[in-house]
């Protein structure tokens, strides 16, 4: 029986490989007046492939854009999670600030726009160090942790 199961099976492999090759060598015409013939939607099939194609090429050429994405979001989580040991006090914020922007040329051309920094809060004070911290302008000795503390 496995030998009328074997020649069953080599007997459609055949049949299918003549149906492809006859497809491979119709016309294009042959093909879509068949397709009409059967009924089917040759609009929709040639839209469904247009998509599909389109789509394609579309993955592919946003691929480095969606890895960016996914950099994105990975650097933004991990800066939401930084904190940052701050001075206690107002004026040791303040003077923090003050010395680091007398100290460090470009912490001075981020803040210039502060003077004297007689003018703001101790909220912008403390929001301009934490900013400065996040963009690396103080050394690692003021992180504190990476786990929320």
């Amino acid at each position: 029986m496995s030998a009328d199961t074997n020649r069953s099976k080599m007997d459609l492999e055949a049949l299918f490989d003549n149906l492809a090759e006859a497809d491979e060598h119709a016309s294009p015409e042959d093909l879509l007046a068949e397709a009409r013939a059967e009924g089917q939607n040759t609009e929709q099939i040639a839209s469904n492939v247009k998509k599909t194609l389109l789509d394609a090429v579309r993955s592919f050429e946003q691929r480095k854009l969606h890895a960016a994405r996914t950099i994105y979001r990975t650097r933004s989580t991990e800066l939401r999670c930084r904190r940052f040991v701050l001075p206690a006090t107002a004026v040791e914020r303040r003077k923090l600030l003050m010395d680091a922007s007398t100290s460090n040329q470009r912490v001075a051309k981020v803040t210039a726009r502060f003077r004297d920094l007689k003018g703001i809060s101790d909220e912008d004070v403390q929001s301009a160090l934490e900013d400065l911290m996040e963009l690396g302008a103080f050394d690692d000795t003021a992180e504190q942790s990476n786990d929320g503390n």
